[in-house]
């Protein structure tokens, strides 16, 4: 959802310097971007392990959900520039769609109570089906995640387009059969993104992919 639906990523990276600066811990972007696409106490596993401190991961969450939430709260949201472009096309084609993402249920119920606040359609609607971080036993890079989905929108995984932004989700996909796109961002573009099917820099590339991607279904 962050970094493909929308941009709240530098967000959550300013957040996050905030809980950790009382504790003399500097956690800048590029250290940050690793935390993408992964669950928040993996992210808590690497800061103790990085910087050998001890730290009490609900005590954190509590304190981050808190500025978190001050943040958000005066912060724009948009959608990504080229996303709902990509929702009319498959409202176009009847081809239904889902959000799969790490992030906690309550995190995509305020991102969607953000957005919805200047989208041309409500978020709620956009998507069929809804899958969370809480809605999995294992989450990214385990492919539980996509084939609950798949499942949700009752398609076989190898006939869904998935569009990832992280390492994590892009090996998720991959793992659960589908074919992958993968967005460049600032905070990837160093990583091999290899292994996804595509790698395009915006979503206007991407919705030529998933374009290309349909006619090819048609010749066959």
């Amino acid at each position: 959802m962050d970094g493909v639906f929308v941009n709240t990523e530098p967000i959550v990276f300013s957040v996050f310097r905030r809980v950790f600066a009382p504790l003399n811990i500097p956690l800048t972007d590029e250290y940050q971007y690793k935390f993408v696409g992964h669950p928040f106490d993996k992210n808590m596993d690497d800061i103790r392990n990085d910087f050998g401190v001890d730290i009490r991961t609900e005590e954190i969450r509590r304190r981050f959900n808190e500025i978190y939430k001050q943040v958000f709260t005066n912060a724009r949201i948009d959608a990504q520039p080229g996303f709902w472009r990509i929702i009319d096309l498959a409202r176009q084609r009847k081809m239904p769609t889902a959000l799969c993402t790490t992030s906690s249920r309550h995190h995509v119920d305020v991102v969607f109570a953000k957005i919805g606040e200047r989208a041309p359609l409500a978020p709620e609607t956009a998507f069929q089906a809804v899958v969370t971080g809480d809605d999995v036993t294992h989450k990214k890079p385990h492919p539980e995640p996509y084939l609950t989905a798949a499942g949700k929108i009752a398609a076989a995984p190898e006939n869904c387009l998935v569009i990832e932004d992280s390492l994590s989700g892009i090996r998720s996909a991959r793992a659960a059969g589908c074919f992958c796109i993968a967005l460049r961002q600032p905070y990837n573009e160093r990583l091999d993104l290899s292994m996804a099917n595509a790698v395009v820099d915006n979503l206007g590339e991407a919705l030529l992919v998933i374009k290309d991607q349909l006619l090819h279904e048609l010749d066959h």
